[in-house]
C-alpha cells in the first residue's frame, strides 16, 4: 500500500472483451473496460432515464487475471475494487489518458445475475 492511494469500488458492466497477455517477467495480465451507467427514475415521465456514465480501464494480474479471463465476458455485471489513477500515454495522434483501476478484487454483481460458486476442498476444511 502506498501513501495517498485512491481506492475505489465500482459496479457496472464489462463492455470490451477481456484481453490477456503475459508480461516479460512471466506475470499474467488481463484488462477490460467497465461502464458504470447511472439510471434514475423520472417521476414526471414515469420512465427510467440515463444519467452520467463512468468508463474505467480495469486491469489485474496473476491468479485474478486468470480467473477473470476464464469466467467473465462482455455485458457481465461486476463489482471491482482497487486503486484508481489517471494513466497518461502518447499515441500517434498525441497525448491520451485513461482512468484506470488496478483491481484487487473482481466479482459478479449478484443483484443482477446468478452464479454457482465452485469451492475448493481446502477452503472448506477447518483450520488446524
Amino acid at each position: 500500500m502506498a501513501w495517498n492511494e485512491t481506492k475505489l469500488t465500482a459496479t457496472g458492466r464489462i463492455i470490451t472483451d477481456v484481453k490477456t497477455r503475459t508480461l516479460p517477467d512471466g506475470t499474467l495480465y488481463a484488462d477490460f473496460t467497465l461502464a458504470a451507467n447511472e439510471r434514475r427514475y423520472d417521476p414526471d415521465t414515469k420512465e427510467w432515464v440515463a444519467g452520467k456514465s463512468l468508463y474505467l480501464r480495469v486491469k489485474c494480474y496473476r491468479k485474478l487475471a486468470e480467473k477473470v479471463a476464464a469466467t467473465l465476458t462482455v455485458r457481465d455485471p461486476v463489482m471491482v475494487t482497487g486503486r484508481v489513477y489517471t494513466d497518461k500515454y502518447e499515441t500517434d495522434s498525441g497525448p491520451r489518458s485513461d482512468l484506470t483501476l488496478d483491481a484487487k478484487c473482481i466479482g459478479p454483481d449478484l443483484s443482477l445475475c446468478d452464479v454457482v460458486i465452485e469451492r475448493k476442498p481446502s477452503l472448506l476444511e477447518p483450520a488446524a
